[in-house]
């Protein structure tokens, strides 16, 4: 065995003599320097990465170099952690623990769970099954109303669609072709464009359902960020629903043109589409690929309550469609809805 201290490598006295507090001076030294340097080559990157033109520009060139407060929120990782978040969601819950976790939740966000057919928490395996609890048909008896609510939410908006615009909170638009892609609107005096926007919250039922008795002829998928869409964001940040990854299905009803919109948010990428299974939301893309619509012709008829989809969390409903001027809707912003609840008085 090489003896290192007669080789002249440390003699015995000098191991004796290594001063502790030096030895860690010397550690924290190189620790702070790593970190510092980290930092700095980190920082830079970021700061590159937030005034470098990407795709977020060709979205909205109007607004997102416009505010710099705009321009950080928008660089942080949703999207990232909505993929983490929602890979959490599908795993499996151990029995003893779901009365705790799920219960938790439920206690927090208020969830109905006197709605659903079975309230029992341990026999949802995962918060992905909890989320799309079904509920009750006697909770949710559907309208006779030609216009229902799709989902369980709160109402942001609705009205008529003027000058070409959608306009999901007070002051903030986007223009509907933006939002929908290229859709084909014949226009007819006796029929105006109109919109309703809903919010589902956390503790909603996820699901939606079909507000009409409609046909989607085309599903469009459109990659984007995962902005969280709670109502009090909405008004800070224009533009959004334009830049959030959403599922737009585009048809017709007995009036012309329909559409319903599935708007995904934070923690709330994975959409799924019953009349799509070839759908994938809230993956990891390339920047070429995060302004590439996909496209798909399909042919869905539905009847009003039909189930079309759902939500891994609560985001929001957009309809868009055409009906008559004399239309009188029974909702006003703010509103809490139930899927089934007819939105409109008379005129459709």
């Amino acid at each position: 065995m090489l003896d290192i201290y007669s080789g002249g490598f440390l003699h015995p006295d000098s191991v004796m003599a290594i001063n502790p507090f030096l030895v860690f001076v010397a550690i924290w030294s190189w620790v702070k320097w790593l970190s510092v340097s980290t930092l700095i080559i980190g920082g830079s990157a970021y700061i590159g990465y937030l005034f470098t033109p990407d795709w977020r520009e060709i979205v909205d060139s109007k607004h997102y170099y416009s505010n710099w407060k705009i321009r950080v929120y928008l660089s942080l990782p949703f999207n990232t952690a909505s993929r983490v978040i929602g890979g959490l969601a599908n795993q499996e819950i151990p029995v003893w623990l779901r009365e705790y976790l799920l219960g938790g939740f439920a206690r927090m966000y208020d969830c109905r769970m006197e709605d659903c057919v079975d309230p029992d928490f341990k026999n949802y395996p995962s918060f992905a099954a909890f989320f799309n609890r079904k509920l009750k048909e006697s909770t949710r008896p559907i309208s006779a109303s030609p216009l229902v609510s799709p989902a369980d939410g709160t109402v942001l908006h609705f009205g008529k669609v003027e000058e070409n615009k959608i306009e999901y909170v007070k002051g903030h638009d986007y223009d509907v072709d933006k939002f929908l892609g290229e859709v084909e609107l014949e226009a007819k005096d006796e029929l105006e464009l109109y919109q309703v926007v809903i919010y589902l919250a956390p503790g909603d039922y996820h699901a939606f359902h079909s507000p009409a008795r409609w046909v989607a002829n085309q599903c469009r998928h459109v990659p984007g960020l995962l902005l969280s869409v709670r109502p009090t964001l909405l008004s800070h940040v224009p533009h959004l629903f334009c830049l959030n990854e959403r599922v737009v299905l585009n048809g017709s009803w007995r009036h012309g043109f329909f559409s319903m919109s599935a708007v995904a948010a934070t923690n709330v990428g994975d959409i799924v589409v019953d009349a799509e299974p070839s759908l994938r939301t809230n993956i990891v893309r390339r920047k070429t690929q995060k302004i590439m619509n996909t496209e798909t012709e399909i042919h869905a008829p539905y009847l009003p309550g039909e189930r079309v989809g759902e939500f891994r969390l609560g985001s929001t409903i957009v309809l868009v469609f055409q009906a008559p001027p004399t239309i009188k809707f029974a909702i006003k912003a703010g509103d809490p809805l139930r899927y089934g609840q007819s939105l409109v008085a008379d005129g459709v």
